[in-house]
């Protein structure tokens, strides 16, 4: 067992939420030197996304002030969160159902804030059904909303962009095709590339390479296993995960072949869950090895044969690395019949919805069984001729990403903002 780690969270804001039909009251209020923005990332990648660009605009800037919500990432860069971004962490609609009072009271609260703080700018990150609603609220108060990371529009609900051009001043996208778009829709837009180049390249030389055995190489196999960041991804998919590898461990044992299982994990709070389940299952199973790694996600998909991933951010990362995968994805069954209704693309995956065809394997929903995990993973591993045509189709995927530094990019488009439009006081 890895020793536990302590987590500092954010003090949350003393303000009560408004009822129903309240006004914020805005007169009277100072006017800021220079700009105060609020920032709210929602889940890690943009919690990622948010400290790279804090970063940069302190160079430019050191007086900028920054208030909202985030992550370990953003925390370390100094920034003020009310909150713990981990609350805001749901999937499907069904969990923002339940959580419906909770996202309500924090938007007022977010909102108050911005008022008493005198904001004059917003950045958005990613998080849209909670951020485009956002943003309409700090519209209204004069606050100028730039959005990070596009909805995904061209996969699902299209319509949002009409929202979009009500409330966002400055919207920037990771990907060429989103900018022509908003550009056919008459939204300001900026093409920034997509961050994850630059990221592995400075991430990894923090993080210390996978250990192995030299002897054992010819006949060793790896294989990572990922649940996702947020707690409920980790709660939803790691027992499906963990059964694989246990069936997988069965096939391998009866061939005289050797398999190393390796699970990293960004979201401190669920390493004492993750741990659990990791040693329940080798309990139950005996001579299977799996090896929990805490903020070592790169090493472990770059040394691995192949990787399970929940459907996210991370699969990008494991093109990055040009690795064969198998993508997961399970929610609520309600949750999943709503989505299918709205969903205007075959695919869940980035590097399928990238290359527009099915590169890789997606288990979604009644197909994210152990069984088909395994059925795809050993076709994987035993077919050198579709393993090869896999990797080939991912390396084209991992070429359209380009080499830009998006934060710097998205850094330089703000400023420029700032320049082009002068700061609405409250």
């Amino acid at each position: 067992m890895a020793t536990s780690r302590k987590l500092t969270l954010p003090k949350k804001s003393s303000l009560k939420p408004k009822k129903a039909g309240d006004k914020i009251r805005t007169e009277n209020l100072s006017v800021p030197s220079s700009p105060v923005f609020m920032i709210l990332a929602g889940e890690h990648s943009g919690d990622l996304l948010g400290a790279e660009v804090l970063k940069e605009l302190k160079k430019h800037d050191p007086d900028l002030t920054f208030f909202g919500i985030g992550g370990p990432r953003m925390l370390e860069e100094g920034f003020d969160s009310i909150e713990d971004m981990e609350e805001l962490s749901v999937i499907g609609f069904t969990a923002v159902l339940f959580k419906y009072k909770f996202l309500k009271a924090l938007m007022d609260r977010l909102v108050e804030e911005a008022v008493a703080r005198s904001c004059t700018h917003a950045i958005l990150v990613d998080y849209p059904g909670f951020n485009l609603r956002l943003a309409a609220r700090l519209k209204e108060l004069g606050i100028k909303v730039i959005f990070y990371v596009s909805p995904q529009l061209w996969a699902w609900n299209f319509g949002r962009i009409y929202k979009i051009k009500e409330t966002i001043d400055l919207m920037l996208v990771l990907f060429p095709f989103e900018k022509k778009i908003y550009d056919d829709y008459g939204v300001r837009s900026v093409f920034v590339g997509h961050p994850i180049a630059q990221r592995i390249k400075e991430k990894i030389r923090k993080e210390a390479p996978i250990p192995v055995d030299e002897k054992q190489l010819a006949h060793l196999q790896t294989i990572t296993l990922m649940p996702g960041s947020r707690s409920g991804e980790i709660h939803r998919m790691l027992d499906t995960l963990l059964q694989s590898a246990a069936l997988i461990h069965q096939e391998a044992e009866a061939e005289k072949k050797h398999v190393r299982f390796l699970i990293p994990n960004i979201n401190l709070k669920e390493e004492e869950f993750i741990q659990t389940k990791i040693k329940a299952t080798e309990e139950s199973h005996p001579g299977i090895k799996i090896e929990y790694l805490f903020d070592r996600s790169l090493r472990c998909i770059e040394a691995s044969d192949i990787v399970l991933v929940t459907s996210g951010t991370a699969t990008l990362e494991v093109v990055y690395f040009e690795k064969p995968m198998v993508i997961l994805y399970k929610v609520s069954l309600l949750s999943y019949f709503i989505s299918a209704l709205l969903i205007r693309t075959p695919f869940i995956g980035l590097v399928n919805i990238l290359s527009g065809r099915e590169t890789v394997k997606e288990l979604i929903q009644a197909e994210c069984t152990p069984e088909e995990t395994v059925r795809e993973t050993m076709a994987i591993l035993k077919n050198k001729k579709y393993r090869n045509q896999m990797i080939e189709e991912i390396r084209s995927v991992k070429e359209s990403l380009g080499e830009e530094h998006s934060s710097k990019n998205a850094s330089r488009a703000i400023l420029q903002f700032l320049k082009e439009k002068p700061t609405t006081t409250l």
